[in-house]
């Protein structure tokens, strides 16, 4: 073949297989969850493969192969080219609602895809990786299935299918029955709490799990870190109404819903963190923090100091049970800044309710992006860089 055609078909590999990849990371399969340290960083991998997807697949279709005077004869592989076309066009499609999910930065728009219309747009992904394997393996020019290549691509497609399906299915083995039975319409969240109706979930404290409820309008299922871990099997989640979901969730839910569970997910564990820590949560940051402090006892060795950032004490959750940390178990200590007396929260005053070095720490976050980023740059000026960093990357409305 010419070295165009090559590079041709080389950029169309490629892409195939990292949309196969990318099917098998959507899975949440337990062994890819660990593989990666955490479901959000498979995320963080899927967004990236996705970007680079797009762009091979453009150059594939743009640079097109050379069939030096070779004629499709066959029907179906006619049909194949058509089919890859229109799956070409459905993956460019696709992928700028992902990509341009909420609106760019643009004076007095604030508007962005709902969740629910996004998350069933981005399922649409697997029926073009669908057609794009009826190509690859119809298709007769300018290699036939018989070649290595082809064989490749062949297993490549069964595997990507394979995950789509279970994608779409394997949620009825995953996901438990609850009942909610008591929400409460915090100033800062809506908590609520949920019974299992049979067999519950193994969830550790810090992790998170996608519920969907039976109310109307919720349900889709949708990530929330769990708050509380109750000996009974029973969980809490506390949820502050950042998007379209969450807001239609505070004004819709009741005692008495049922609700779907599938969890728990996540690598955001803070006994990896050795003997002195460092937990700073920002609003409704604070719930994998919750479910960390009812499980610290008074032996345990870790030093931890954590700071809770609201506006005011108002805007606390579920105070109560942090102090109940601080009262029972000796290295715990919890520092609670507000910014409307005790102004903006920085490095410098991190530092400062520290009753040791960071250096000597492990640094643990939940709250907005740009914060983190500005606390640990502040650190890192001041020469006291954390020892570790610990956080997760997640943005769902």
């Amino acid at each position: 073949m010419a070295g165009r055609t090559w590079i041709v078909i080389a950029l169309g590999s490629v892409a195939f297989s990292l949309m196969a990849v990318n099917l098998v990371l959507a899975t949440r399969l337990p062994g890819v969850d660990r593989a990666f340290r955490g479901l959000d960083q498979v995320y963080w991998v899927h967004k990236w493969l996705g970007i680079s997807i797009l762009v091979l697949a453009f150059n594939h279709q743009y640079f097109k192969i050379a069939t030096d005077g070779l004629q499709v004869m066959q029907e179906i592989s006619k049909l194949a080219i058509t089919v890859a076309k229109v799956s070409f066009y459905a993956l460019l499609f696709l992928g700028l609602i992902s990509f341009f999910k909420r609106v760019p930065k643009m004076p007095k728009i604030t508007w962005e895809i709902p969740y629910g219309w996004w998350r069933q747009t981005h399922r649409l992904f697997g029926l073009v990786f669908l057609g794009i394997a009826f190509h690859q393996f119809f298709v007769k020019a300018p290699f036939d299935n018989n070649a290595f290549l082809a064989t490749y691509l062949n297993v490549v497609a069964l595997i990507g299918s394979a995950a789509f399906l279970y994608t779409q299915f394997g949620f009825l083995l995953r996901r438990r029955g609850f009942k909610v039975v008591g929400v409460e319409k915090h100033p800062a969240a809506t908590i609520v709490d949920l019974a299992p109706k049979g067999r519950g979930l193994t969830v550790r404290p810090g992790s998170f799990a996608f519920v969907s409820f039976s109310t109307k309008g919720l349900g889709e299922p949708h990530p929330f870190t769990v708050s509380q871990v109750r000996p009974d099997g029973g969980l809490q989640f506390s949820i502050r109404g950042l998007g379209d979901y969450t807001k239609r969730l505070r004004d819709a839910i009741a005692v008495g819903d049922s609700a779907r569970v599938e969890g728990g997910y996540g690598r955001f564990h803070h006994h990896s963190g050795g003997p002195r820590q460092i937990w700073v949560a920002a609003g409704i940051g604070v719930t994998p923090f919750l479910a960390w402090a009812d499980h610290v006892r008074p032996d345990d060795a870790e030093q931890i100091t954590m700071i809770y950032c609201v506006r005011n004490p108002e805007e606390g959750v579920a105070l109560d049970r942090l102090r109940a940390a601080q009262e029972r178990v000796p290295g715990f200590k919890l520092v609670l800044h507000c910014s409307d007396t005790d102004g903006r929260f920085d490095a410098a005053k991190l530092v400062s309710y520290l009753p040791f070095e960071p250096a000597s720490a492990s640094f643990w976050f939940c709250g907005p992006a740009p914060m983190r980023d500005a606390l640990l740059k502040g650190l890192k000026a001041l020469g006291k860089t954390p020892g570790s960093v610990h956080f997760e990357r997640f943005e769902f409305r």
